[in-house]
């Protein structure tokens, strides 16, 4: 595994994305499960089309490869081509220097990748502050260190989705760090709430906003949009004051990632199956979903 890495790294980026391109046009068009659950998730979110459909589908196999790519190049070289908005940079420059602890809340659009390396390099660079990135273990083993190692860079702390990488988040959180979060997977039994995503129940991961309380933390909405010879991260204050009452920051967290998935819908994973029950979970009722 670690040598398909170390291949596909070497590809250049662009001739890579335009093979996962083609790949994904010939999946969309031969997997028919695949292609229908693009199609049921755009429906919901009320933006589908056909011609959207095909884009979405390129666009989640070009995000398959581009995450061995990172791995495989390291950060330096995936930071010449990795850029922020003015806004995005003003942004976190405020954050940074206010002192507080930070989440960065980034939704499965783009190449989630790099903002984690961007950030990092341009304000955490030789200093103690750390960047701690939640990540959920795979299943199989062969990927576990793999998927781990990969994201290992200077100040940033791969944290696995479990006892001992919620203890890592808390450490750091303490002393002013960063934490990354990709708070649209669903999570396992008694982690999360049935709270509604694109007008529908989702059981939805509650630890962003319990972290944010606990720490006063400022939350960012991050995307890492892929363009042209590299990517462009992407950056908004959530504008909202946590509260501590779980259901309504849930929701306000799952509005807020709605709306910034639609900025650029093209680039999301919408073929994840992000309404699934998980085991040992009851499903609302009727009842509860129409309130």
């Amino acid at each position: 595994m670690k040598f398909l890495i170390f291949l596909i790294s070497r590809i250049p980026l662009e001739a890579l994305r335009s093979v996962a391109a083609l790949i994904g046009r010939l999946m969309y068009r031969l997997a028919p499960g695949y292609r229908e659950r693009i199609k049921e998730n755009l429906r919901r979110a009320g933006i589908y089309s056909e011609a959207l459909a095909r884009q979405v589908a390129e666009q989640q196999a070009i995000q398959g490869v581009e995450a061995p790519w990172v791995w495989g190049r390291g950060r330096h070289k995936v930071l010449e081509l990795t850029r922020g908005e003015d806004k995005t940079i003003d942004l976190i420059d405020q954050a940074i220097r206010s002192g507080r602890s930070i989440i960065f809340l980034t939704p499965h659009i783009g190449c989630y990748e790099v903002a984690p390396m961007w950030v990092a390099e341009r304000w955490l660079k030789g200093s103690d502050r750390e960047f701690a990135v939640l990540y959920r273990i795979p299943r199989k083993s062969y990927l576990r260190n793999i998927v781990g190692q990969g994201r290992i860079s200077e100040n940033i702390v791969p944290a696995s989705a479990d006892l001992k990488g919620v203890r890592q988040i808390i450490r750091i959180m303490k002393h002013g760090g960063i934490t990354g979060i990709l708070p649209d997977q669903v999570p396992s039994n008694g982690e999360g709430l049935w709270v509604n995503f694109f007008g529908e129940p989702a059981y939805t991961m509650t630890f962003p906003m319990r972290l944010a309380k606990q720490f006063n933390a400022q939350v960012i909405l991050a995307r890492a949009l892929r363009e042209k010879g590299g990517w462009c991260i992407y950056c908004e204050p959530l504008d909202y004051q946590v509260t501590g009452d779980l259901l309504k920051d849930t929701a306000v967290m799952n509005q807020k990632l709605a709306e910034t998935i639609l900025k650029s819908p093209e680039q999301y994973l919408w073929s994840y199956n992000r309404y699934k029950c998980p085991q040992g979970v009851i499903k609302p009722t009727q009842n509860e979903k129409s309130s």
